[in-house]
């Protein structure tokens, strides 16, 4: 991961969670996305799932291409959803992640890709 989208993520979560409120308990959560497919993506958004609209974009005017990943710290403790959009302008959604305490990976090949399009 280029130092670049290391410093857009962090201010990317910074600006989208500042709103966003925990349950308090101080527990922060981080998170992987590897890129094992054949394609490039473009946009990855985390949403609280009692929010109605995405986040900001995670990577920022950076793309994530095939055999990079992603990675994030301090995600307030909650439940989120992940959208990723590819190259194609595809979009992947994965619904109801607990982000508490975990470290989630997510490891995303073009059948995940095929199996979680809207």
């Amino acid at each position: 991961m280029t130092a670049k989208i290391a410093f857009t993520l962090a201010s990317a979560l910074a600006l989208s969670f500042t709103a966003c409120a925990s349950d308090g308990d101080g527990l922060d959560s981080s998170l992987v996305i590897s890129n094992e497919s054949t394609y490039s993506f473009i946009e990855i958004n985390l949403s609280p799932i009692d929010h109605v609209a995405w986040g900001a974009d995670l990577l920022g005017t950076d793309v994530l291409v095939p055999g990079e990943q992603l990675e994030t710290s301090g995600i307030p403790c909650g439940t989120y959803d992940i959208r990723i959009i590819d190259e194609d302008n595809d979009m992947c959604v994965l619904d109801t992640v607990d982000l508490c305490v975990d470290n989630a990976v997510w490891r995303i090949d073009n059948a995940e890709l095929a199996g979680c399009q809207l």
